[in-house]
């Protein structure tokens, strides 16, 4: 049975930071890892950014797999921007002396920092910065930056990476209303 009146349907979610782009201060973060029961392209990890009313965005991170059409120095790159983007985000959460792990694969390092994060952000809150993509890919949707995106929230703000940058997409995209000229968008075979 459904209860149609009940407040779980017809809206009532919260957006994360109204929908507001730019630096969110004390965030909640916490990490999901995929399951058995997730979809086969679910990422293998999200971090996930809980605001102080409850909005939320994650953040999806995939297992380096190498680009066939790639060359390997751009693979390699591509291997090491991903591994310093999850180290960025455990470095958020943990002492300023803490010591990480001696890892051999991109596979060991996303395995090893997610558990960082994931044991150590309950008690740590942060800052995200959050776009609306970029101003060559923007995006309908609020999420966090490519990098420069997290710090911890006692990070000062004199010290603070979480700054805009010209490629950020600030607002929004909305599309164009709708053309009330009755004869835009018509054509005949005649035009052809």
């Amino acid at each position: 049975m459904f209860n149609l009146n009940d407040a779980s349907f017809g809206g009532g979610a919260t957006v994360f930071n109204n929908g507001n782009t730019g630096k969110v201060e004390n965030v909640k973060m916490s990490v999901t890892k995929k399951t058995a029961a997730d979809p086969d392209n679910s990422p293998d990890f999200k971090l996930i950014f809980t605001d102080t009313t409850g909005g939320q965005i994650n953040t999806g991170f995939y297992y380096h797999k190498d680009n066939e059409r790639a060359d390997e120095k751009r693979n390699r790159d591509m291997e090491t921007w991903l591994v310093s983007r999850v180290l960025s985000a455990a470095k958020a959460v943990v002492p300023a002396d803490f010591t990480f792990p001696e890892v051999t694969t991109s596979k060991e390092a996303l395995n090893s920092l997610f558990k960082i994060i994931n044991d150590n952000a309950a008690s740590t809150l942060v800052n995200v910065y959050v776009t609306y993509g970029t101003t060559a890919k923007p995006s309908q949707y609020l999420s966090t930056r490519y990098f420069n995106f997290v710090e911890n929230a006692s990070t000062p703000t004199n010290m603070t990476r979480l700054k805009p940058s010209a490629n950020d997409m600030m607002e929004k995209l909305v599309a164009d209303a709708p053309s009330t000229d009755s004869s835009a968008g018509t054509s005949t075979t005649a035009n052809w």
